[in-house]
């Protein structure tokens, strides 16, 4: 069974029935309901612990972090941004020891599969995966790797007839076709997934992945809110569709709490996109500052991806036209209409 809101371990209002809505209206977060909301009120009671402290009131606010902090530019600077600016990853994922772990470090192939490691459940269907199966699971994914795909989908289709309920193969058989060029049969592949195990986080990741490519934000949002629902507080591939989502639907609120979200939990910088990911959110917002920096950031870790290069121009245009707006300032205010008025 998946870890939910009302059963997260935290302090206060996590263990109510109504906790979630609770939490959210404490902290003044209004605007998020249902799934969406549990995930970002676990969130924010996992990995910032204090929040809750200040929300047991009726009506505070969460208090600002202090000095130290150092939050990214938001839409509104005082509030939305500084939610996030505690979290940080949970110290440990749980106990991955045994036949918990050894199915998690089988299953880590690409994004999708290894987004498998920060799960709070492992389904009984993923204990069971014979060790044929599992062989040529990893025999796949090596020649995936390796840019042989049609050496990996001959593996993967063996160990899916091995194991039909297989869902890291079928996420990972997903991946081959697309590179193959089969987009229908790869999103087959990826919804099997789904059909065989509700509770493989990678397959609605895959899915999503696959609704944001024909522009269909209202099912990339239901896809990353099923994802936040079963893991709400470790994976920043959940985050990053629930923002592209919220961009697309102009819902920049929400857009930046998830990507400001996923950008903490990133503690590797595995996901850089998140930052152009912000950068967009808030060109859309008006904020020139907070799309500089995170221009800045992207380019930081992504200086040779393939959308390195609008980036840079981009981030040209607009130190291009800081400069120019810092030019002019100074005649604006020597000139006659900026003058006092004589005495």
């Amino acid at each position: 069974m998946s870890r939910t809101c009302s059963s997260l371990p935290g302090p206060g209002s996590a263990s109510a029935s109504d906790g979630c809505l609770e939490f959210l209206q404490r902290a003044r977060i209004t605007f998020l309901r249902g799934t969406a909301g549990c995930a970002v009120a676990a969130a924010l009671l996992w990995a910032a612990p204090g929040l809750a402290q200040h929300t047991a009131g009726a009506g505070n606010a969460p208090t600002p972090p202090g000095p130290s902090a150092t939050a990214q530019p938001g839409i509104f600077p005082d509030t939305t941004p500084n939610l996030f600016t505690s979290i940080n990853p949970p110290a440990t994922l749980g106990d991955l020891s045994g036949e918990i772990g050894r199915v998690i470090d089988s299953e880590s192939c690409n994004s999708w599969t290894e987004s498998g490691v920060h799960s709070p459940t492992v389904s009984a269907k993923r204990l069971e995966i014979p060790t044929r199966a599992m062989g040529e699971y990893q025999k796949g994914c090596g020649a995936f790797k390796g840019k042989r795909t049609v050496e990996a989908e001959d593996h993967l289709r063996r160990a899916i007839d091995l194991y039909p309920d297989y869902a890291a193969a079928w996420v990972v058989l997903g991946q081959v076709l697309v590179q193959e060029k089969k987009s229908d049969e790869a999103k087959t592949a990826c919804a099997k997934a789904e059909e065989v195990d509700p509770n493989y986080v990678a397959s609605y990741l895959c899915l999503a992945d696959f609704a944001a490519e024909i522009s269909d934000w209202p099912t990339v949002s239901e896809l990353s809110q099923k994802a936040l629902a079963l893991d709400p507080i470790g994976n920043p591939y959940s985050l990053y569709f629930a923002a592209d989502a919220g961009l697309h639907q102009h819902q920049l609120v929400q857009a930046e709490m998830h990507a400001q979200a996923g950008v903490k939990l990133d503690e590797w910088h595995h996901l850089p996109e998140l930052h152009l990911m912000l950068a967009q959110i808030y060109e859309a917002a008006g904020n020139v500052v907070g799309e500089t920096t995170q221009l800045k950031e992207f380019l930081k870790f992504a200086s040779n991806s393939k959308d390195a290069p609008q980036a840079k121009s981009m981030l040209t245009e607009l130190l291009a036209a800081s400069a120019t707006t810092a030019i002019a300032s100074p005649a604006v205010k020597d000139s006659p209409a900026g003058a006092a008025p004589a005495k």
